[in-house]
């Protein structure tokens, strides 16, 4: 069969609505191998990596199931997710050890969950996050190195972290985000050529590589310490450099949306309804585009301060504040939060899901964990913190399975994440949060 002549970047263009349109071309067989799962070169299609992160836990009598493994029931609390259950498991029973440190309300089940380490500070990750060991491994193949989103439009709202009480800054709204992904350095046309105010920077930073070395071997152990740091930075801002002048490609079909106006962006729950989806499709056309091949989206802080136009109680009072309804057995307030939550991280499967990509969709192409501080908000428990593995990081996990911890390390699921993502790792997290036991069960 002969096949037209056309790159993966070819894009067609006009207008929609009056404004300016960009539309990839499907991934079309002369771009993918004989057995469309990999590209025409030979390189698999990309597996991503993200983080969705919500505050003050499920309500037990409405998420957990009954049974394990496949088939299980259908829960209320997560009748959001339905679409995609085949799509995703759900693990319950894992435990977030605190060892003989403090147990930190709202923090020690965040940040085990995020590194494999029971933190002794609050606000303070003890080793790298998640995300960035596997960005260490695939971050740097695509423009940035990772995204962050903080969907209630607080800058602090990050959990995205090298150690320690620095965190990656987040984009605060759809229109900041387009901007990263989308504004400047941003390539779209197949004619491309790369710019020369990139190449000038480029060449000045390599102008300069020579001083870099000599100084650091000059410099003594603080100097060292606060210039590697630096340099890290300057090294992102290389690799950027370098991924932007390459013609970059896309393996999806998608249309690079119009400019989003400013709008609101708060912790309304009506508000976070309307700007969840949007933050989440710019999101899935960015890793589609391969500006990122990792993402944080965070919908709050841990002690979640969500709250309902006219409702006297924000999320996190009412944690603590309303009374368990005697004949229902739980807070009917706080469970109705922790719904519109699961409403919001259906947003982000919904906008993964509906971009075509080979054989399947983004987000079989993608590796989530969804995950949250706690298993009961008003008891600050850190026992049986429900989280999420959502797609099936390019057919390296199963998926459509509940899966109980019975009361074992939070880690087991963070071990298994990084060898679905292709790390050499054979354990992870330390003290009674070390484990050397993925879920095998989710494992293909």
């Amino acid at each position: 069969m002969t096949c037209i002549r056309l790159h993966r970047r070819s894009l067609l263009r006009g207008l929609f609505q009056g404004g300016a349109a960009a539309m990839a071309l499907p991934l079309l067989d002369c771009f993918l191998d004989g057995n469309g799962t990999a590209l025409a070169d030979g390189r698999p299609i990309p597996v991503r990596f993200g983080t969705f992160f919500w505050g003050c836990g499920l309500t037990r009598q409405l998420f957990l199931p009954p049974s394990t493994g496949a088939n299980y029931e259908d829960m209320p609390q997560l009748a959001a997710l339905k679409p995609y259950k085949a799509k995703f498991n759900l693990l319950s029973g894992f435990r977030a050890f605190v060892e003989s440190g403090p147990a930190i309300p709202h923090w020690s089940g965040n940040a085990a969950i995020a590194t494999g380490i029971a933190p002794a500070q609050d606000g303070r990750f003890a080793g790298p996050t998640l995300d960035q060991i596997v960005a260490d491994n695939i971050g740097r193949a695509s423009r940035f190195r990772s995204i962050e989103i903080a969907c209630s439009g607080d800058a602090r709202e990050s959990y995205s972290s090298s150690g320690g009480a620095g965190v990656n800054p987040p984009e605060v709204s759809p229109l900041g985000l387009y901007t990263r992904l989308f504004g400047p350095g941003f390539q779209e046309a197949d004619g491309f050529k790369p710019d020369p105010q990139l190449m000038l920077q480029q060449s000045v930073l390599s102008v300069v590589a020579d001083d870099r070395r000599r100084l650091m071997a000059e410099a003594g152990a603080a100097d060292r310490a606060r210039l590697e740091q630096y340099f890290t930075s300057v090294r992102e801002v290389e690799n950027t450099l370098a991924v932007e002048l390459q013609k970059p490609q896309v393996i999806a079909a998608v249309a690079i949306p119009a400019r989003p106006d400013a709008m609101t962006v708060n912790k309304s729950v009506p508000v976070l309804l309307k700007t969840v989806p949007l933050f989440s499709q710019l999101l899935a056309i960015g890793l589609a585009t391969n500006q990122t091949r990792i993402f944080n989206l965070a919908l709050s802080e841990p002690a979640d301060t969500m709250f309902m136009p006219g409702e006297a109680r924000i999320f996190h009072q009412a944690t603590h504040e309303e009374a368990v309804d005697p004949a229902l057995g739980y807070q009917p307030a706080v469970s109705r939060y922790s719904t519109h939550a699961m409403e919001c991280f259906a947003a982000l499967l919904a906008a993964l899901d509906a971009v075509q990509e080979g054989g399947g969709t983004l987000l079989d192409h993608c590796l989530v964990l969804a995950y949250t501080d706690t298993s009961d908000a008003r008891l600050h428990a850190v026992d049986g913190i429900p989280m999420f593995l959502a797609g099936t990081a390019g057919g390296r996990l199963k998926t459509g399975l509940h899966v109980a911890g019975n009361g074992e390390t939070v880690s087991r699921a963070g071990l298994t994440v990084q060898q679905a993502m292709g790390l050499a790792v054979d354990h992870w997290g330390t003290g009674a949060n070390q484990t050397a036991r993925p879920i095998g069960e989710v494992l293909a």
